[in-house]
């Protein structure tokens, strides 16, 4: 069996967590689960985020934000509470029209 880091095995059970928080959310607001699960997951203090990889080929400083990956979805911890969040690139990603 891989020995996998302590880091990446916390990564991956924060991201089941994060899916399964989110199934119902999606359920009810027409979106693909399927969808959001091929999304990069990033971990932050209070947030984590789902996002779509850009597939802008990077050519240094002069498109650096054009490269970075769009949030589709995000789950914040604010005052003990969790709440999901559709960015302007939730529709365009996750859709299920």
């Amino acid at each position: 069996m891989e020995k996998v880091s302590k880091m990446k095995l916390e990564k991956a059970l924060q991201r089941a967590l994060a899916l399964e928080f989110v199934s119902d959310y999606c359920k009810e607001n027409n979106l693909l689960i399927d969808k959001l699960k091929k999304e990069e997951f990033y971990l932050m203090y209070n947030e984590c985020a789902f996002a779509h990889p850009s597939d802008i080929e990077p050519n240094g400083l002069l498109n650096d934000m054009e490269t970075l990956p769009k949030v589709t979805l995000l789950i914040r911890h604010e005052d003990n509470i969790l709440s999901i969040e559709q960015t302007e690139y939730t529709q365009k990603f996750l859709s299920a029209e």
